[in-house]
């Protein structure tokens, strides 16, 4: 038996509140996790990420754009789009996952640019950042 990558990328592009309650179908239960904002081991407390998702963001989705993969590694690269106040964003990243012996994601850290993805779409922040790269950049 080997991990269901096809099965992985569809819960995830079509995931819904509902559909999260599949998360043990591709999730150890103690599940390590890392993105820039969260670093901990347990299944419960991804479900809680996503499920704080739903509840603050609108119209939420993943879409994956390339997938590379071997026995028991797989690295993915992502956009996750949503609405937050009437705005569409859209962040670019990707994941690293490990797969163990039961064929379960055990291991998911996340890659992504804060500033760039979510900071400097702020406008006094971007602001500050074009004055301090004008500064430093080699023109």
């Amino acid at each position: 038996m080997s991990f269901q990558l096809n099965s992985f990328t569809l819960w995830y592009e079509s995931l819904t509140k509902e559909s999260l309650a599949d998360i043990s179908k591709f999730y150890d239960g103690d599940v390590y996790f890392k993105d820039p904002f969260n670093e901990f081991r347990s299944i419960d407390k991804l479900g809680l990420i996503f499920s704080d998702m739903f509840l603050n963001l609108d119209n939420p989705q993943f879409v994956f754009i390339d997938t590379i993969s071997d026995s028991d590694q797989i690295f993915i690269t992502w956009d996750f789009i949503f609405k937050l106040k009437g705005k569409e964003y859209k962040i670019h990243g990707s994941s690293h996952l490990k797969v163990n012996q039961n064929q379960l994601v055990f291991y998911h850290r996340d890659y992504w640019d804060v500033g760039e993805e979510l900071l400097l779409k702020l406008p006094l922040i971007k602001s500050l950042y074009s004055i301090l790269r004008n500064k430093l950049s080699h023109q």
